[in-house]
């Protein structure tokens, strides 16, 4: 079990440190242990505490109530707010906070469970959308601001993708699709979720995916183009680099098929001064994917 300074509980939360300790001295609310130097610390149980704590603030809720609360109730109640959440009144907000709570902890049954509880009641595409990607924005503004380990964006970016890989294996093969699309991303970019997600929907919609993940040698992607009579190329570009390497990127490859579509998705200002045209396409939108399906 991890230990954690009210700083680093701060840092994440939100809730500055000298509110903390007046929700431990005057509602009792946590009991850090203390070293010789009288320094609180606080475990696992007591982060996932003031997380929740807050979220059932959010509902309205005083502070003087939550503290006469166990964190058995408090759980249970954060619980049921999760399990009312409908397509009518969707709290992504709380999704969103359990599953950085996740990743805070490295809990992955936690993880499991919310994760699993929204594809249940939303499906893949509403939870990409409005869980998936605001989560990532957000764990990237944490690790920016260094108040998350690049261990824990680690231990949540393998946890999305075991998640899409799964979703995706259960998808039936396809062999008899007019399209054949080629995903990849290039040696300069890692972060393959957008991609992945990608692969879900075209799969989905009847399309042959020839899938060859993060950081292929161009020369291998012309290859591969070739042999498999690549009828459209898929790919991100988001890690920032000079433009007119993206632009030379896409030109020879459409050159190299002047009767495939190159679509390419990611960093928008990157990504602006790109000259598009009908074999080089940019879509916003992961899900726009589909309007290139016949």
């Amino acid at each position: 079990m991890a230990n954690y300074s009210i700083k680093e509980l701060s840092k994440v939360s939100g809730v500055q440190p000298h509110t903390i300790r007046i929700w431990e001295q005057r509602y009792g609310l946590f009991q850090p242990s203390r070293d010789k130097n009288n320094v609180r610390s606080y475990n696992d149980n007591q982060f996932r505490k003031l997380l929740n704590v807050c979220e059932l603030m959010k509902t309205g809720m005083k502070i003087s109530e939550i503290s006469n609360l166990s964190t058995e109730q408090i759980n249970l109640k954060i619980d049921h707010i999760l399990d009312n959440t409908s397509k009518n009144e969707p709290r992504f907000d709380l999704i969103i906070d359990q599953l950085i709570l996740s990743l805070s902890t490295f809990d992955e049954v936690l993880f499991d469970k919310i994760f699993s509880n929204s594809l249940l009641r939303f499906g893949i595409e509403e939870t990409y959308l409005k869980v998936i990607l605001p989560l990532l924005v957000k764990v990237g503004m944490l690790w920016c601001k260094q108040e998350i380990m690049p261990a824990q964006e680690h231990f949540l970016s393998n946890l999305i993708k075991q998640k899409l890989f799964a979703l995706i294996d259960a998808l039936p093969l396809k062999s008899n699709s007019k399209q054949t699309w080629v995903l990849y991303l290039d040696q300069e970019e890692e972060h393959e979720i957008g991609l992945l997600f990608g692969n879900y929907m075209l799969r989905n919609n009847g399309a042959k995916v020839v899938y060859l993940g993060s950081k292929v040698p161009f020369d291998n992607i012309i290859q591969v183009g070739h042999q498999v009579k690549a009828t459209h190329f898929y790919s991100f570009f988001v890690k920032n680099r000079p433009n007119n390497e993206i632009l030379e990127h896409l030109t020879i490859l459409s050159l190299n098929f002047p009767n495939s579509k190159v679509v390419v998705s990611g960093n928008q200002p990157l990504l602006s001064e790109i000259i598009w045209n009908d074999s080089i396409c940019y879509v916003n939108k992961t899900e726009e994917l589909i309007n290139f399906l016949v």
